[in-house]
């Protein structure tokens, strides 16, 4: 059976985080307001700060390497059932493997 909180207990709690959540907000305001005289200091627009903001969250850093090319196949089967190498096994290899092949014998000739 769960124990119950007394009043005087939750209500200490509500002034912990309400203490806690004051720190959080008084923090914030200052790193606005150093925000605002950095982006007044260097004159910056509008354009440039969502710029800098997209940039911040991985937007437009140009084409990841190797971005749309197509992997070489690595393992296949006699049934047809292929696999990159990349990410987790498929079902196919895996219920093999439980059988006792080896990952192995399913590599593709000119796979590296």
């Amino acid at each position: 059976m769960p124990r119950i909180k007394s009043l005087s207990v939750i209500r200490a709690q509500i002034r912990a985080l309400e203490k806690r959540a004051k720190t959080i907000e008084s923090k914030a305001d200052k790193r606005i307001t150093a925000l605002m005289r950095l982006i007044s200091r260097h004159s910056l627009t509008l354009a440039d700060w969502k710029r800098a903001v997209s940039l911040g969250k991985g937007g437009k850093r140009g084409a990841a390497r190797g971005a749309g090319k197509p992997v070489p196949v690595k393992y296949a089967d006699d049934k047809g059932n292929k696999w990159t190498g990349r990410g987790r096994p498929p079902l196919w290899l895996v219920a093999a493997e439980k059988t006792g092949r080896k990952r192995e014998s399913f590599l593709v000739k000119n796979a590296k």
